[in-house]
């Protein structure tokens, strides 16, 4: 892979830094670039206080932001998550000195709320790197219209997914959207939306299968992308329904009403839900939730929401289990993917279980 570094931040100590992480990179087989070039990924040298965007010109082409505090700053966490929106960053890193010591320490952060402190090297950075860099996403829809969906009536999936979307918020893992307009101007969130296609940030989603609107299995009924699943309203605003993957273009396949926002796209956990109807034909529901569950068969990398590699791993996953149909597996630093035979039983299983903290491993 291609890679480029964005020199924003004129820090000395993080000049050095990213100079060692740069051999590091390229005696990983990977090639350092040109500006102008075309690139897997991109470095981007920031402030933390201050942090610029990299206008990325595709999706595919991810952006690794990396800061340098000489002290770890107060509120970490929040502030590294303030800092990974306001860069548009598929991951940042933050190097700091221990505040009662001269250790060097690095966190992680990703967009799913994935953070990890360590003590740093450039190893470690690369390994937390590498799953999101080496990604690919699946993010596009393809809308079709469906005469079908006019006036149709209570939809039994879609009032169900009214329901226990606001059962996710009753259990306390259903985080309010994401706010982007108090960390970016319009422009940036209107160059956030067209490059992911979203129009807000959101966590968790759920799908029921398809049972009555006649179409090619597999095909189920999903929350869609950055919406409030706690209020949820009907089909073509915030519930979409999915027929399909076209391998080819690489994007999902949508039915809507003539009426609908045209703004919409379905959750982008899309891909996984149809990698799973379709590898397990008794699966009736699915629920992803940033939360945890103890003892459960966990994926080894960290790979971004959206991509066909976490799709694969989580399906992979299931396997391994009793009854891929009826279990619940853990995405590192991430949450949980629950299958059910339909979503009531999956709300049974998760009642009184859920950690709202999910464990970080390194």
């Amino acid at each position: 892979m291609k890679f480029k570094i964005n020199y924003v931040s004129g820090s000395a100590e993080l000049l050095e830094l990213c100079d060692s992480l740069a051999v590091l990179i390229t005696g990983k087989g990977h090639e350092k670039v040109n500006g102008d070039q075309d690139s897997n990924f991109i470095l981007n040298l920031i402030d933390l206080d201050s942090p610029k965007p990299f206008r990325r010109r595709n999706e595919e082409e991810k952006v690794v932001s990396i800061a340098y505090a000489p002290k770890a700053p107060e509120n970490l966490k929040s502030g590294c998550y303030t800092a990974l929106v306001r860069s548009i960053s598929n991951l940042l890193f933050c190097v700091y000195h221990e505040r009662n010591g001269n250790n060097l320490r690095a966190c992680s952060i990703t967009p799913e709320v994935g953070f990890v402190e360590f003590d740093y090297n450039g190893e470690t950075l690369y390994k937390y790197m590498y799953p999101v860099i080496s990604s690919h996403f699946v993010l596009g829809n393809e809308l079709a219209n469906d005469s079908h969906l006019e006036n149709i009536g209570n939809i039994r999936e879609v009032e169900d997914l009214k329901v226990y979307g606001n059962e996710l918020l009753k259990l306390g893992v259903l985080p309010s959207p994401f706010p982007l307009k108090e960390f970016l101007d319009q422009e940036l969130i209107d160059h956030l939306y067209r490059l992911y296609q979203i129009k807000g940030l959101s966590y968790g989603n759920l799908s029921i299968r398809n049972t009555n609107h006649g179409t090619r299995n597999p095909s189920f009924w999903m929350t869609a992308r950055g919406v409030n699943k706690s209020e949820l309203r009907g089909v073509g605003q915030d519930i979409l329904l999915v027929t399909g993957y076209n391998r080819e273009s690489n994007k999902m396949v949508v039915s809507v009403p003539s009426e609908h926002d045209p703004r919409i796209r379905v959750s982008v956990d899309a891909i996984e839900h149809y990698l799973i109807y379709g590898e397990f034909p008794q699966t009736g529901a699915i629920v992803h939730v940033h939360a945890w569950i103890e003892d459960v068969l966990c994926t080894s990398q960290s790979y971004p929401c959206g991509t066909r590699e976490l799709a694969e791993n989580v399906v992979a996953l299931l396997r391994k289990t009793p009854d891929p149909s009826r279990a619940e597996v853990g995405l590192k630093n991430h949450g949980l993917t629950i299958t059910g035979p339909d979503i009531s039983d999956i709300f049974r299983r998760i009642g009184g279980r859920l950690r709202t903290n999910v464990p970080m491993m390194e």
